[in-house]
């Protein structure tokens, strides 16, 4: 897997020097962007996976349970960054590129909300049931209510906006409706739908503008579908 993961960066790399940014669309170009944060997510769950495995190895002979727990838990790090891998290998198809630097999980809202409200936008938090945690699940969630906030700020001209994350079986949905006008630059939050077979529906409500986005949370992606604006 390890040398896949290789591979996936080498190919990338000739995608990139085959593109140039005056020839390189817009969907190209968000399709890199998002490659290039999953690839570091898919390194990271295989540095789980081989500790994981060593660990188990080490202790095996004297204490059998704990290895068996850690060879578990190992397997489940593999099990999550194969689907992660085939994730940025969808991508990769239509192009990519790899970086490094740690990325953020949904535990970095609370400061990203900060950093908006001191930008003038009161932000408001909700969340409904059992958060189900996945290293490329919540990048994704995490993405989306970025450029959805920043959507409502810049483009929308919003002064307040209600994030909300419902975890329901099989699926994660984002929500954010805010009290500014309509918009179309949603192209981000599109291509990571589709990352996770999700839907999007987004348009005016009253009082304002609300995006809906819905994430697959299970192993296997589907066709992208919902109703598109932007």
């Amino acid at each position: 897997m390890t040398r896949l993961i290789t591979r996936l960066a080498q190919v990338t790399a000739r995608v990139i020097r085959r593109r140039s940014p005056d020839t390189a669309d817009a969907v190209t170009r968000e399709r890199l962007r998002i490659a290039e944060e999953l690839h570091d997510v898919v390194a990271h769950d295989l540095s789980v996976l081989t500790l994981g495995v060593g660990a188990g190895r080490v202790i095996m002979d004297r204490d059998p349970e704990r290895a068996r727990q850690t060879l578990r838990d190992a397997e489940e790090a593999g099990r999550q960054a194969l689907t992660d891998l085939q994730r940025v290998a969808g991508l990769l198809r239509s192009g990519g590129t790899t970086t490094t630097g740690p990325q953020p999980t949904l535990a970095a809202l609370p400061a990203l909300f900060d950093r908006f409200r001191s930008a003038g936008l009161a932000v408001g938090f909700a969340e409904e049931g059992r958060r189900r945690p996945g290293p490329v699940l919540e990048l994704s969630a995490y993405r989306i209510v970025e450029e959805a906030l920043l959507g409502a700020l810049e483009h929308g001209r919003a002064r307040r906006a209600q994030v909300t994350l419902r975890w329901q079986s099989g699926l994660i949905e984002v929500g954010v409706q805010d009290d500014g006008g309509p918009r179309d630059r949603l192209l981000g939050i599109w291509e990571r739908a589709a990352l996770f077979g999700g839907s999007v529906t987004a348009g005016p409500v009253a009082g304002g503008f609300e995006i809906r986005v819905r994430l697959l949370t299970g192993g296997r992606t589907r066709a992208l579908s919902g109703q598109r604006t932007g």
